[in-house]
């Protein structure tokens, strides 16, 4: 006889408000750098929108990306400014707060997808555990990067999507518990089948596809699968109007991400998505930027994303695709993975790759991943409950299945721990330790600019992209700082690809010889050179020349500030220093 288990239903406002709690609180500990994105296809351009400088990468001189985004920004900018709140820490932090609402409606609708795909309250809870422990989460959920947004959006789109089957209910299990029935109640799957849900899928969608034009792939599968199911079931009402729906939702967004782009920001008719992937896609743009081989995403991205929780997950996926396909949780189980491998397929076929492409896959899987542990759970349950009833008559008699069943209980024990104790660690260093150095250097910039007038002019000499920028400088009560950093444009239109060099290929190859070209310019343009240089300390021990160029200048290091304790690219190794000169 199987032990009754106790279930908890969270109550979803409560849950929710706990959930941004946390999520703020995550926001606020985040002090390292992840992608250029989270400032400079977000913040960057935000502020230039709200206070008239900032600056814009190629991308938005080419229309490839849409305002909407930044926009979010931008009306937090604007309401701070009018509050007179844009000069301190809160000017920095606000945006990560506002991101961190939307986070907080991840966890929560994984936790209800979780749900709708078993029918089962102790999965939806352990899916809501794994999503908050997840050390990706922790490092990611929160940043202002449209891949952040676009995960969110896409569970939340996902919890309301009608998936078909062939059977209109699923047929109840026979070994569900009584609490679970009455949990059922309250959730009932058939809600999600309504055209309104339909038609709210459709809409958050749109949205994920105008953040994020790549989001369509996902769209693309779920659709296609939508009507093909309706087909097959003879069903031409439904599939008319889903494919009517589409029309007008998808036409809706279309025109009106058209007409907000082309009013609020480039002054002329543009559809950026349509730019994006004519640009990025066909012309292969984005593999200026860098190409991984096919097996990129198996061998490190999903390790990445998952991290502990990966055979977990492949568990969980092997148990649900042995399920047989008859009843709507076992097709909506299929379907899901189906869609999973769908992405992993169409992501691995483009050449240019990064971790966080696959962030909305992250949401969808996590409930395999718990229903992996759950069965863990069920057998230390069993053998918690047998062991505790084992009479003291029997002891002898009993002594060895006591003992496995104790080692199951122990082994569920070390699990949970060992889940818990990996994401902390991997999350704290993430987003307290890694790559820190680029974001306090420009804190203390600012801080530096408020106290004194000894900052003229600030010059870069990394990477392109490899700080914050105006957004993370901005004061109230002085003008902008004159800075400016090592560009990285790609070859756009018919310039040879083969040959073309951008400004950070021509820094490094001397850095001596752009430094005084540079300050020659400087001197004969304002009659002053830089009065701060910020670079990585690998500047110093590859290009060794620079040392006494830098003396011969004047400039002495005034700063610095721990980075990293590795790196992939060779030339972001090392401190960042602050070089001053009077």
């Amino acid at each position: 006889m199987k032990p009754a288990l106790r279930v908890h239903q969270w109550p979803d406002a409560s849950l929710f408000a706990a959930l941004v709690a946390f999520r703020a609180i995550n926001a606020l500990l985040v002090r390292t750098y992840f992608s250029p994105d989270e400032y400079w296809q977000a913040l960057e351009v935000a502020h230039r929108t709200v206070f008239g400088y900032g600056y814009l990468t190629w991308e938005w001189h080419v229309a490839l990306r849409s305002i909407l985004h930044p926009a979010l920004f931008a009306a937090l900018y604007r309401v701070l400014s009018a509050l007179g709140l844009d000069d301190g820490r809160l000017f920095i932090y606000a945006p990560r707060l506002l991101q961190s609402v939307f986070a907080a409606a991840a966890d929560l609708y994984t936790y209800r997808f979780a749900y709708r795909l078993y029918e089962n309250q102790v999965i939806a809870n352990w899916t809501l555990f794994l999503s908050v422990i997840s050390w990706w989460n922790f490092f990611c959920s929160t940043r202002t990067l449209a891949n952040s947004m676009e995960a969110a959006l896409t569970i939340i789109a996902l919890y309301y999507w009608p998936f078909t089957t062939a059977t209109a209910t699923a047929a109840p299990s026979s070994s569900r518990h009584d609490s679970q029935s009455e949990i059922q109640d309250q959730h009932p799957v058939a809600a999600q089948h309504a055209p309104g849900c339909l038609r709210t899928s459709l809409a958050i969608a749109s949205l994920t596809c105008i953040f994020r034009p790549t989001a369509a792939i996902l769209w693309i599968f779920l659709g296609t699968s939508l009507l093909l199911g309706y087909l097959k079931k003879g069903d031409m009402p439904s599939f008319i109007t889903t494919i009517l729906n589409a029309a007008i939702i998808g036409g809706t967004a279309i025109v009106g991400s058209a007409v907000l782009d082309s009013t609020l920001f480039y002054s002329e008719w543009v559809w950026t998505p349509l730019h994006f992937i004519r640009v990025n896609i066909v012309e292969g743009i984005s593999l200026f930027y860098g190409s991984s081989p096919w097996h990129w995403y198996l061998s490190q991205g999903l390790p990445i994303l998952f991290g502990i929780y990966l055979p977990f997950v492949l568990h969980g996926s092997w148990r649900a695709w042995q399920t047989p396909t008859s009843g709507l949780n076992a097709h909506l189980k299929h379907q899901v993975l189906s869609l999973s491998l769908w992405l992993l397929i169409i992501y691995s076929c483009l050449q240019h790759k990064e971790w966080r492409f696959l962030y909305p896959m992250l949401y969808p899987l996590l409930p395999y991943a718990a229903d992996s542990i759950y069965q863990a759970w069920l057998l230390s349950k069993t053998a918690a409950a047998a062991t505790t009833t084992t009479s003291t008559d029997s002891i002898t008699m009993k002594q060895q299945p006591k003992r496995r069943l104790s080692s199951k209980a122990t082994t569920m024990s070390m699990i949970v721990v060992l889940v818990v104790v990996v994401n902390a660690i991997m999350a704290w260093y993430t987003v307290w330790v890694h790559q820190r150095g680029v974001v306090d250097v420009m804190e203390w910039i600012r801080n530096q600019a408020r106290e004194t007038d000894q900052i003229r002019s600030i010059g870069v000499l990394m990477p392109c992209h490899s700080t914050p920028w105006y957004s993370s400088v901005h004061l109230r009560h002085r003008p902008p700082l004159e800075m400016w950093f090592v560009t990285c444009s790609p070859p756009l239109g018919d310039i040879d690809p083969v040959a073309y060099k951008d400004e950070s290929d021509i820094f490094y190859e001397d850095p001596v010889v752009f430094m005084s070209q540079r300050t020659k310019d400087q001197l004969q343009d304002r009659g002053s050179k830089d009065s701060h240089l910020i670079f990585f300390e690998d500047l110093l021990r590859s290009h060794s020349e620079m040392i006494p160029w830098l003396e011969m200048q004047g400039y002495q290091e005034c700063s610095r500030f721990f980075n990293s304790h590795f790196h992939d690219d060779s030339r972001r190794r090392g401190d960042v220093l602050v070089y001053c000169t009077d």
